[in-house]
């Protein structure tokens, strides 16, 4: 019988159940670049740091060390996988997600998980927050490191690629042929993938995230959406919507989906756009997963008086599109739907889409390290603002501060979410403070009293 190796970094094509037979039969002992675990439990998290942390290896999840032989090959249920990757995305820092192959054991509903730890795809040092351990492997046991190699560790970090930040995101682009928006809400999220794993947009991520999308309890275009609200406000009767749909072109790369809200005219007063970007991994950093959503309303009063006003136009042969600035501008939001669009947004990306998208784009659970900002807009610069946004957006008693010009496109700070933000109190007080932004960023004065009298009639 050949001997069988453990190389790193390890393949996921080289598992099977033959291949896991061959090494607990050869394997008497826990080598320095094996470890075995009946159960999964914290010492297997621990396991896979101390590896991450030296040369590497493979932890066998569901094989009993005091056993010998193929009685060793014990097993763990199915949903041990889904258990483990939280695990290791939960319990170390930074975030670690290894390959995890599950093997089926013959004729049974368990598994062998072999976790395979690529040190090379690690930023190391890679504690584990229980405890606050740093384990290394040494001569096959898991030990805490000592301060030469903890010094080591960290210059490793010192002299690794800071980690990819979300860069200031391009101005709005309008869809040809159609009229621009009065407003816009554009959020971005940006997921950093594991390092030495490729990742694609296969069809069946597509397929996953368009199903996301179209639930009902879809926090930007669900039955309880901010986005339906309004459309239910302004058309007054009848209305249809467009189911999210592929737009344009795709690609292993790239994704790009749109949803529309439609008066029975067929003119389109709401409209939410979806992009999906990957960028290459690099020998440093693993894949950016970069998902950006906007949500864009145009003021009904607009929409139909325009259309009134476009067809005399076009009788006169003038089809400039001039019509739309002879309008007089109107309030058609007002600050508390502004802010639950602004939540409606935050809670798709922080939500149901990101960790759709993460677990089937990325293969990992959504979650730290990942950035997530917002902007609003009006149009973009190279187009002027038809509608100033102090006239197109109803503040309440917050009003404008005398000889301010309101900006045409407000672009917040990013944020580092971490898992306290799907909690709905939290997104909450980010939508609070993004809403304080936009309107000092805009020259209103009152907005922090007015925002406050909204809430307190909540």
């Amino acid at each position: 019988m050949n001997t069988v190796t453990v190389a790193n970094p390890a393949s996921p094509d080289e598992w099977d159940l033959s291949r896991l037979r061959e090494l607990v039969v050869q394997n008497d002992r826990e080598r320095a670049r094996i470890e075995y675990k009946r159960e999964l439990t914290g010492k297997a998290v621990e396991a896979i740091a101390a590896l991450a942390n030296t040369f590497g290896g493979v932890v066998l999840i569901g094989v009993d060390e005091d056993k010998h032989g193929t009685e060793r090959l014990t097993g763990v249920d199915a949903s041990a996988r889904d258990r483990l990757a939280r695990m290791c995305w939960d319990t170390l820092v930074p975030p670690y997600s290894p390959e995890i192959v599950p093997i089926r054991l013959d004729s049974t509903d368990k598994y062998v998980l072999a976790v395979l730890v690529d040190s090379d795809y690690a930023r190391r040092p890679v504690m584990v927050t229980h405890g606050n351990k740093i384990p290394v492997r040494i001569e096959g046991h898991n030990v805490p490191a000592d301060w030469y190699r903890l010094r080591e560790l960290f210059a490793e970090e010192r002299t690794a690629a800071p980690p990819p930040t979300l860069r200031s995101s391009g101005n709005f682009v309008p869809t040809p042929g159609k009229v621009h928006p009065d407003l816009g809400v554009r959020a971005r999220l940006l997921l950093i993938g594991p390092r030495g794993r490729r990742s694609h947009i296969t069809e069946a991520a597509r397929t996953a995230i368009l199903s996301t999308l179209n639930s009902r309890e879809d926090p930007l275009t669900g039955n309880a959406s901010a986005l339906v609200s309004l459309m239910h406000g302004w058309a007054g009767g009848p209305w249809g919507a467009n189911s999210w749909r592929l737009d344009g072109p795709s690609s292993p790369q790239s994704l790009s989906a749109r949803w529309e809200g439609l008066l029975s005219t067929g003119q389109v007063l709401t409209e939410a756009r979806l992009t999906a970007d990957l960028a290459p991994a690099t020998a440093v950093q693993g894949t950016r997963l970069t998902i950006t959503l906007e949500a864009l309303l145009t003021n009904p009063r607009r929409a139909i008086r325009g259309n009134q006003m476009k067809e005399a136009l076009d009788q006169a042969d003038e089809r400039d599109g001039s019509y739309l600035a002879e309008l007089d501008p109107t309030p058609f939001i007002h600050l508390d739907d502004l802010r639950r669009l602004m939540l409606d947004a935050l809670g798709t990306l922080w939500g149901p889409l990101g960790a759709k998208a993460s677990t089937t784009i990325l293969g990992q659970p959504l979650g730290p390290p990942a950035q997530l900002d917002i902007a609003a807009f009006t149009a973009a610069e190279t187009i002027p603002s038809q509608i100033p946004i102090n006239h197109c957006v109803n503040f309440g008693s917050a009003t404008l501060i005398p000889g301010n010009t309101p900006y045409p496109w407000t672009q917040l700070d990013p944020i580092e979410p971490d898992h306290q933000l799907l909690d709905h109190a939290e997104q909450e007080h980010i939508a609070h403070d993004w809403i304080i932004w936009l309107g000092l960023y805009n020259g209103y004065q009152g907005i922090e009293q007015e925002l406050a009298r909204h809430g307190s009639q909540k």
